[in-house]
């Protein structure tokens, strides 16, 4: 578990879906990061699962994919993908979402010390989300995804190794 301010990451298992199931993004976020059962309901391999925690309760989650590269080919060889990131809809804007980014490198070296960068997608209209993820660290690569539900993403990087 890392701790960051108030905020906690924990590792789940496909088995905790219960632990986050009640995270709520609002209507018009879910095109941008799904929901939790969306995310838990993929059979998809390669996946690790976390839950941000503010005191002790879950109140967002997000996946670690360890196959982007395979997947995506603006991913690198020991990039890690960063994945359906939510927050609940009800904590919104006290910060956690950029606590949890911002504690996001000291776990990952630990946990994937191969790992080079974090490689997220985000879509070009989600600007609060882009924000964030410039002020948490993340470099816009000026790569396009064209591949987004929701339409045309950034893609942006965060290094690990520094």
């Amino acid at each position: 578990m890392t701790k960051h301010q108030h905020i906690d990451i924990l590792p789940l298992t496909r088995a905790d879906h219960d632990r986050v199931r009640h995270i709520q993004v609002a209507p018009e976020q879910v095109v941008y990061c799904g929901t939790v059962d969306m995310a838990f309901a993929s059979g998809e391999g390669g996946l690790d699962f976390y839950a941000i925690q503010e005191a002790g309760r879950a109140v967002g989650s997000f996946k670690i994919d360890l196959k982007y590269p395979q997947t995506y080919v603006f991913a690198r060889a020991g990039d890690l993908g960063l994945r359906a990131f939510m927050v609940d809809q009800r904590v919104q804007g006290r910060g956690i979402g950029s606590g949890a980014l911002r504690a996001l490198p000291p776990l990952l070296r630990r946990t994937y010390p191969e790992a080079q960068a974090l490689v997220l997608t985000v879509n070009m209209r989600n600007h609060a989300a882009v924000r964030t993820y410039l002020n948490c660290g993340f470099k816009d690569t000026r790569e396009i995804h064209e591949g987004g539900l929701a339409g045309p993403q950034f893609v942006m990087r965060l290094d690990l190794l520094a």
